[in-house]
């Protein structure tokens, strides 16, 4: 489902891209030649096999450079045609990206390919006087303008479908992959080097240093990935100790990225605070059953037993780097604004800001799950007693962010539900929210 702005966005997009087109032909089609189709097929078999970028949010390639040296050395309509259809990909021709997208990406290459090589022109770049010295400017200022046009449709285009600022969706998805572009500029110049001393044909050497930089971006995304089935790892190894404990975390994960965004944090920021409110109790696996799961309130001993847990977990994710943030909300999720929790008697400030948003809807949860000892408590009871805590237990501007979000949001209600487990019967005895 696209949505309306995001309807009017493409379609402007395409209708640029109609203009070029209608205009490449205008002017003439000269540029149409053996050495064009050479380098479509090369720009083809570069990015035949796509790299599907995290939550399915389109996809990216290492065809870009290519894209960019023939529009440098055929001009910007072949440029244009070049890189509107050579950068058909194995998704898009076997149907498995809808073809409102696939419309919107074949005019997107199409204009990246025009705008690189109107900037070389613009610029005064020319292969019949090239000199070294002379074309190194105009070059990398079509490889910038390539890239910053390129990255700036697709940014614009993901930030409209998920209703997010222009430059989380650049940090969020793009940044990591940034210098590695840039890092590409030296070769879209060789490139030009290698047609200018042998034609079109050597430019299919290139290929093997672009499969590189695509290797390149398949390890980034491992890596990224390997930190996200990490912190899955951990969940299920909660949800194997206790059912009702990883439903816990994960609502707390929930409401603390809901009321990060209220509060007006980024989406990066808040998605962190959802990895580490949902990671918060991790200490709980190394807590003995019968504690845990006591069909009863604890003895005083059995609590001092169970406030080993914040220690315990950041112990866990600082053996599997989970740091920061992350490590913090198991640390510190149960430390007072006033100074009076544990392990560290933290005050104020000294929590970390994510660790404060944790707390909150950390005790707002346990108030509003079923426990062996009492009934949930209503939405509004349980607001109620966040505000009484406001500067004791919790920070101030926090309650009040989280106030204003309860006003309109009964979290209990709304986002609890979406999360099996709090309709699964509880586990016996916990001690304290959280």
């Amino acid at each position: 489902m696209y949505p309306k702005r995001l309807i009017a966005y493409m379609s402007v997009v395409e209708l640029a891209a109609l203009v070029i087109l209608v205009h490449s032909f205008v002017i003439g089609t000269a540029w149409i030649d053996w050495q064009f189709f050479v380098f479509l097929g090369s720009v083809f078999v570069a990015a035949f096999f796509p790299i599907v970028l995290p939550k399915g949010n389109g996809t990216i390639g290492v065809e870009i450079p290519m894209v960019v040296a023939a529009s440098i050395v055929l001009g910007p309509s072949a440029g244009f045609w070049i890189g509107m259809l050579g950068t058909l990909n194995q998704r898009q021709l076997t149907g498995k990206v809808k073809w409102p997208s696939v419309l919107f990406n074949r005019a997107q290459f199409g204009l990246v390919g025009w705008v690189g090589g109107t900037a070389f022109d613009f610029l005064g770049g020319s292969l019949h006087r090239f000199t070294y010295g002379h074309e190194i400017f105009p070059v990398v200022a079509a490889c910038v303008v390539a890239y910053l046009g390129n990255m700036g449709m697709v940014v614009g285009a993901i930030s409209l479908r998920q209703h997010r600022n222009l430059y989380e969706v650049w940090r969020g998805y793009f940044s990591w992959m940034s210098l590695n572009y840039f890092v590409m500029m030296p070769l879209v110049f060789l490139m030009v080097v290698v047609y200018r001393i042998g034609g079109a044909w050597p430019e299919f050497i290139f290929l093997v240093p672009l499969a590189l930089s695509r290797w390149i971006y398949v390890l980034l995304l491992r890596i990224r990935r390997m930190y996200a089935l990490s912190v899955q790892a951990m969940l299920t190894s909660l949800q194997a100790k206790d059912e009702y404990t990883y439903g816990h975390s994960m609502r707390v994960g929930h409401y603390a990225k809901l009321l990060a965004r209220h509060m007006g944090l980024s989406e990066e920021r808040a998605e962190l605070i959802e990895q580490a409110g949902r990671l918060h109790d991790i200490g709980k696996v190394g807590m003995p059953d019968d504690i845990l799961k006591k069909p009863a309130e604890l003895q005083i001993e059995e609590i001092l037993v169970m406030q080993r847990h914040p220690t315990l977990g950041g112990e866990i994710l600082e053996t599997l780097e989970l740091l920061g943030c992350v490590r913090n909300g198991a640390v510190y999720h149960h430390e007072r604004f006033d100074g009076s929790g544990y392990p560290f008697r933290l005050k104020g400030q000294e929590i970390p800001l994510e660790t404060r948003i944790i707390s909150v809807v950390d005790t707002y949860d346990a108030m509003t799950s079923t426990r062996p000892y009492r009934a949930a408590l209503a939405h509004q009871i349980a607001v109620r007693e966040i505000e009484r805590g406001a500067g004791t237990q919790f920070d101030p501007a926090i309650v009040d962010a989280f106030l204003d979000l309860a006003k309109t949001t009964n979290l209990a209600l709304a986002e609890g539900s979406k999360f099996d487990s709090r309709q699964s019967p509880p586990p016996p005895g916990t001690f304290h929210p959280g």
